[in-house]
Parts: structure tokens; C-alpha cells; sequence
């Protein structure tokens, strides 16, 4: 990446909790996103993407993250029209699924938590793809096509590269920070976030858990490998 955010800490009130120090700034001028194709593939059906982001301008369409195996199999989070978020995928150049709350996202100075937990081994469609914003659960769809039950994504298949920044010809601005991939797990935002007692706020915490075979945690500390990942899996 060519641009680095200013540094983008969260504190609790009264003393100081666990800090995000760093965010990464995609600069739509400058074409620059972040990449990677798995080695091997690991669990395509359960997973859980955390991440804080702030949006910074008003784009008619970001892509914020996708999977990539050709123009007949994608799939990713998108800022829509309107400000909306959305979920959606394509399989063998057929739609397989699209997941679009009503909320949007116009407040251009606020820093919002979104944890996305995708297990297409639930039985209950509506299971198969979960989205909170802030810690909560998001319930209301402008359009809700969920994936059929055991679809593989194209997320952790080495066939696909994960992409964060670009939907392969639209420019992206935005902000994120403390970008996270759990492989295998389905995780509430728990996990990665809690209430403040005092303010009510909903701040960072560090997730101690494991990040399975392809997961990642990108906190962006290494400013001369905006792309390191420090889970320890070296899935930079």
C-alpha cells in the first residue's frame, strides 16, 4: 500500500483498554490492495472475517474485500449505492447468494466494527451467513439470498485469491483496521470486541483464539509489509 492511515487508537473510558495503534487507508488515486492465494485449501464452509472500518468518501460502489477465482466465480463485501453493505457471489457464472442489509453507513467520521461468520453447514438458511455491526446482530435485509447448504467459497481455496481493496477495475476508498480471518471457526464478535461498562461503547479486544490452516491478522504494525500477518501463520 501506498497510503497508511493516521494512527487510530481506542481507549476505554477512565483507563486505558487494549489499543488499536493502526489503520491502513486505501487510496482509490492510487490502484494499490492487498493479496493473497492460499498454498492449499483448508475449511470453505466455516469462517469468520472481523474488522473495523470507516468509510471516506462517498463512493456509488467500494468493494471492501472478495474472493477472486475468475469473472464466473467471486464473491465479497461491497458498499453500495445508498451506503449500504453487501454480501454477494457468483458460481459458475450463476448468482449463489445476496445478503444486503437496509442499514447504511453515512457517517463518514465514525469508526464501525462489522464481524461477518459465514457456515454453510447449517441447516437453517438464514444461519449460513450472520453480520454484526458494533456487536450487533444485523436482522434486517433489503434482499436476503442466502448460499445453499455446504457451499464452498471461494475464501481459503487455492484456486482463488483473496483479495482486500479492489474489485478488480473500481478504484477503493476507505479505512480498516485490525483485519482478521478465522478459519474453521464460526466466532460472535465477542470474541474481538466488548462493551464499555462505563460509556457503553462498543471497543476493540485482543482475540486470543487460534486462526486455523489459512486465517490471518493483519494489524498493519510493519510499515515496510503493510501485508504481514501476524497470527503467526505467516499468511502474508
Amino acid at each position: 500500500m501506498t497510503s497508511i492511515g493516521s494512527p487510530s487508537p481506542f481507549f476505554l473510558a477512565g483507563k486505558k483498554a487494549y489499543e488499536i495503534e493502526r489503520s491502513l487507508r486505501f487510496n482509490g488515486a492510487d490502484g494499490s490492495y492487498l493479496a493473497r492465494t492460499p498454498s492449499s485449501a483448508s475449511n470453505q464452509k466455516k469462517m469468520t472475517f472481523s474488522f473495523w472500518f470507516k468509510r471516506a468518501v462517498n463512493d456509488s460502489f467500494t468493494t471492501v474485500f472478495r474472493s477472486f477465482g475468475n469473472a464466473d466465480n467471486r464473491h465479497g463485501i461491497d458498499f453500495v449505492s445508498g451506503g449500504q453493505l453487501r454480501l454477494w457471489g457468483n458460481y459458475n457464472g450463476s448468482v449463489a447468494m445476496t445478503v444486503q442489509p437496509t442499514q447504511v453507513f453515512r457517517d463518514f467520521s465514525a469508526w464501525y466494527h462489522f464481524v461477518l461468520v459465514l457456515d454453510t453447514e447449517q441447516g437453517t438458511a438464514s444461519n449460513r451467513v450472520k453480520m454484526y455491526i458494533n456487536g450487533n446482530q444485523i436482522t434486517d435485509f433489503a434482499t436476503a439470498t442466502y448460499p445453499a447448504q455446504n457451499f464452498e467459497f471461494g475464501f481459503n481455496d487455492a484456486n482463488a485469491e483473496t483479495q482486500i481493496g479492489t474489485n478488480g477495475g473500481t478504484s477503493c476508498n476507505f479505512y480498516i483496521a485490525e483485519f482478521q480471518e478465522i478459519d474453521g471457526l464460526a466466532l460472535d464478535p465477542s470474541y474481538f470486541a466488548e462493551t464499555d461498562a462505563i460509556t457503553g461503547q462498543w471497543i476493540p479486544k485482543k482475540y486470543t483464539g487460534s486462526y486455523g490452516t489459512n486465517g490471518f491478522y493483519l494489524n498493519f504494525s510493519n510499515t515496510s509489509s503493510l501485508g504481514a500477518d501476524s497470527s503467526g501463520n505467516s499468511n502474508n
